[in-house]
């Protein structure tokens, strides 16, 4: 191995530790509610490794950039990062007191990037488009086609109604819990909403004023149409994707399976619909409460979810 490789593993590595120590502290805090009241020698101590912190993001910070300006600028550029690729798993990770405490504002974040069935919008429009090609490939126009395709572009336009920049403020260097969630919904939103811009733009600005020119010049409009069915086709994607990313966020506000809840204050928090096992740990105090308001999943042997409402018996313990 060569030098320079060595030591580009080593930066990795350095910026590795570090994010993942500022996780580890934020989610140690927020999961045992939220930072202890300081006094002057607690905040002597705070001041210190606060600062200790900071300057070891510094310095790896400027290792690396560093190593950025060594490279040589013909080098090809990265692959821009997959949309959600691994972000269920990471956020699993995290604690399960974290990932409770703020399961609520995760799935509000969540149904705001997914307010309706997107991926169905999209597969309908491709598919009305694709059949319209094979029409204009016969020079034949169906009679309201012009009108279904205004309705076909009032409906993908409801996709540019997604959040366009983050919903939650940033906080402690990217370590926040909701930010994490943002950051696997945001880019999958920004791109479904680009590629949601170009087909309305062919769709209104050329396909459209073709079909209802007075000579309608069938080549031509067979061609928008077939870059029309092909953008549509890439926004259908990207809506995929985005949903994959939302039912993971769903599933890890969700699954508490052989979790430790024991810290967590649970008063006041929204419990409806957790998926739980034999294997999780509740306050003792709340344990008798669970089991009566849970029900055994129908497809999941050994899975319980909470329910709304106490029931008169619990369910048995040996699901």
């Amino acid at each position: 191995m060569s030098h320079d490789s060595a030591e580009e593993r080593f930066d990795t590595l350095l910026a590795s530790m570090h994010e993942q120590l500022g996780v580890a502290v934020y989610d140690g805090l927020m999961g045992g509610g939220g930072p202890p009241e300081l006094h002057d020698p607690d905040r002597a101590l705070g001041r210190l490794l606060a600062g200790v912190h900071r300057q070891t993001g510094a310095a790896v910070g400027q290792r690396l950039a560093r190593r950025r300006k060594k490279k040589l600028a013909g080098e090809q550029p990265a692959a821009p990062e997959g949309c959600g690729q691994g972000g269920g798993t990471m956020l699993m990770r995290r604690p399960a007191a974290v990932r409770l405490k703020y399961r609520e504002q995760a799935l509000d974040m969540a149904r705001t990037y997914w307010p309706q069935d997107l991926v169905q919008i999209l597969r309908d429009a491709v598919d009305f488009v694709q059949d319209l090609v094979v029409h204009l490939e016969e020079d034949s126009l169906p009679t309201g086609s012009c009108q279904r395709l205004t309705q076909v572009g009032a409906s993908i336009g409801q996709v540019l109604a997604l959040p366009e920049s983050p919903q939650f403020p940033v906080a402690l260097a990217g370590y926040d819990y909701l930010e994490t969630v943002e950051s696997d919904l945001s880019p999958c939103a920004l791109r479904l909403m680009s590629e949601v811009r170009n087909a309305q733009q062919l769709l209104e600005s050329e396909l459209v004023p073709h079909l209802l020119a007075a000579e309608v010049s069938w080549l031509g409009a067979l061609e928008v149409a077939q870059d029309l069915a092909d953008d549509l086709d890439l926004a259908h994607r990207e809506a995929t994707a985005l949903s994959a990313a939302v039912k993971a966020v769903e599933e890890v506000s969700t699954d508490f399976r052989g979790a430790d809840l024991r810290s967590v204050d649970l008063e006041g928090v929204d419990l409806e619909g957790i998926r739980w096992d034999a294997a999780t740990v509740w306050p003792a105090e709340w344990e008798k409460r669970i089991w009566k308001a849970s029900l055994a999943a129908e497809s999941d042997r050994g899975v319980l979810i909470v329910g709304t409402e106490p029931r008169d018996s619990t369910v048995p313990a040996d699901l």
